[in-house]
């Protein structure tokens, strides 16, 4: 019995050692640094990039900090008549590359670059190879790819992002410097809105090229005269172009690319109301959509084919139109 009794003891006191030591681990576990630590290693977006640039032709939408990558949203538009852009991959003497400020000898190689696309239509899913891959290009063309980078490490606080070693201070390369490295906890990182706006405000200088070719053809069509079906709509007077309407109109198919949705409501807001909060007043407003062509002239075929929608640019009432484009998605608006 004084055996059993010892026993047991000697049981309660391993029991209690064994308690108090996970406690301590417990407490180790959830100290407030390394909870920080855990905080600042989870993934995010920057929305709102913070960086200085040569040109006004390229710009980053923005910034991912995933896992194990930092990857750069990068998007550029021809202003050329005629000429080619050209990607480099990983190796090349002009592959993109990253510099820490504070220690510039500090560099952080292209991992690859991915989904390389002109008007949002990817051209090429990857470029992890030594090999520079080249692209015609037209005024207006917009290009967009992902430029995959390691997890920067958290003491780096600004980067430059160099096109080619060496060359930081050329001006006709796509350099984005004194790029703010940001935090999870950041207050400055932004929203998708924010990002939205940013890409309005910058493809604000390519949409006077489709909105010339937007208005040549509505008006074409309606000097013209048109069969809407089984009817015959006369000659009516032409329109004119709306810059606030196709702004309107842009937010839309932007919203629509980002949800993949197929609807004029975004968010439970009529065309009628998202002209409102741009503070357009009008007695009515038509909206055609396509959400399945690559060209501008396609998408207006497919409306010219659809009797309502072709009766909507053959409506003598109408005055003012505004359109945009995102990927496959078209929408234009006409106002009375």
């Amino acid at each position: 019995m004084k055996s059993h009794s010892k026993n047991l003891w000697v049981c309660i006191l391993s029991l209690f050692t064994t308690l108090c030591l996970s406690n301590h681990t417990f407490a180790q576990n959830v100290n407030p640094a390394n909870t920080k630590k855990l905080v600042l290693d989870k993934p995010f977006v920057d929305y709102k990039p913070v960086y200085k640039k040569w040109q006004n032709n390229y710009i980053l939408d923005k910034i991912d900090y995933t896992k194990d990558r930092t990857i750069f949203h990068f998007r550029y538009v021809s202003h050329y008549e005629q000429g080619t852009a050209t990607y480099y991959g990983p190796g090349e003497d002009l592959a993109w590359f990253l510099k820490n400020d504070e220690n510039p000898s500090e560099v952080f190689e292209l991992i690859e670059i991915k989904n390389i696309a002109v008007h949002d239509i990817i051209k090429r899913p990857i470029l992890n190879t030594k090999e520079a891959v080249v692209f015609e290009t037209e005024e207006g063309a917009v290009f967009t790819c992902e430029v995959h980078f390691e997890r920067l490490p958290k003491d780096v606080k600004v980067v430059d992002f160099i096109e080619g070693i060496g060359a930081e201070e050329k001006t006709n390369h796509f350099n984005c410097l004194d790029v703010e490295v940001k935090t999870i906890d950041n207050e400055n990182l932004g929203s998708l809105d924010d990002m939205i706006d940013n890409i309005l405000d910058f493809e604000q200088q390519i949409d006077g090229v489709l909105a010339e070719k937007f208005l040549d053809l509505t008006n074409e069509l309606r000097q013209e005269g048109c069969h809407c079906g089984g009817s015959y709509f006369p000659p009516v007077e032409p329109v004119e172009w709306d810059s606030t309407i196709a702004i309107s109109t842009k937010r839309l198919v932007i919203a629509l690319w980002l949800k993949e949705g197929m609807t004029t409501d975004i968010d439970g807001k009529s065309t009628q109301q998202r002209l409102s909060e741009a503070g357009i007043k009008t007695e009515r407003a038509y909206e055609n959509m396509s959400y399945s062509f690559t060209e501008i002239e396609q998408a207006f075929r497919g409306w010219k084919l659809t009797p309502p929608q072709c009766k909507r640019l053959m409506d003598a009432q109408v005055k003012r139109i505004g359109a945009a484009r995102k990927e496959r998605y078209w929408s234009m608006v006409l106002i009375y």
